[in-house]
């Protein structure tokens, strides 16, 4: 990042400053290509409707992910649709066993810093209805790291890259959503030099945490967090300013 430290406010892709240009470079080659398996994601860059955010964990720990991630809350409260691009340089990783570890560490502190939960949401992992709550956000976090060989779909350029949105905007996305996860599923057979992860499923009938970090195999799948990660407090109203 140049020395740049961890961002204070997200930002739209003009406003970018020249450090992160190489980083936009690689996500826009990548995300914006035609056969990029989500299909909303050219649609996305062209129309400017993403927001980035970047951080250096080496410089400012993994409280780097705590400020982008409350800044990519506050913007969903604002826009339940919104779609947040956080790059986080500095971690140490060799490989995808690393980069799980480092996306654990990340999950783990986010706990810390509001461990609230709603009463009525499941808190074990392993339930279909599961969801990551922070800031009483319904996040879904799809995670990309340099590493990723094999499924490329996951290999968003150089820097650990965490795309995060709430979960229930999938649900209103233009047409079936169901259609839209099997036309997106089957462009991921092509694309990618490995079949697409058994563990790809819908909200509701297959659990979510193993979506969020897939790996090169199709075998067992990464589990960042276990029902004793989870806090058992309740839920309290958030809002930044």
């Amino acid at each position: 990042m140049s020395g740049t430290l961890t961002h204070d406010r997200l930002l739209r892709k003009d406003e970018l400053p020249a450090g992160l240009a190489g980083h936009l470079a690689e996500f826009t080659r990548i995300a914006g290509a035609r056969d990029f398996p989500c299909v909303f994601a050219p649609q996305a860059l062209r129309q400017d409707q993403l927001l980035f955010g970047a951080g250096d964990v080496r410089q400012d720990g993994w409280d780097a992910a705590v400020t982008l991630m409350d800044l990519a809350a506050q913007a969903i409260w604002e826009d339940p649709d919104q779609v947040v691009v956080v790059w986080l340089d500095g971690i140490d990783s060799r490989g995808l066993d690393d980069d799980h570890r480092a996306f654990r560490q990340i999950l783990c502190t986010l706990l810390e810093a509001d461990g609230a939960w709603p009463d009525d949401a499941p808190r074990d992992p392993a339930d279909p209805g599961w969801n990551f709550w922070y800031r009483g956000i319904d996040f879904f976090v799809n995670v990309s790291t340099r590493h990723h060989r094999l499924r490329r779909s996951r290999n968003l350029g150089t820097p650990f890259t965490l795309v995060v949105q709430s979960r229930a905007s999938f649900d209103r996305l233009p047409g079936s959503a169901a259609a839209a996860r099997r036309r997106i599923r089957l462009r991921l057979a092509h694309y990618d030099a490995i079949a697409p992860s058994p563990h790809l499923g819908t909200h509701g009938e297959a659990p979510e945490l193993p979506q969020y970090f897939l790996g090169d195999s199709n075998g067992c799948p990464y589990r960042a967090l276990t029902a004793q990660d989870l806090p058992g407090r309740p839920a309290t109203a958030w809002r930044q300013g």
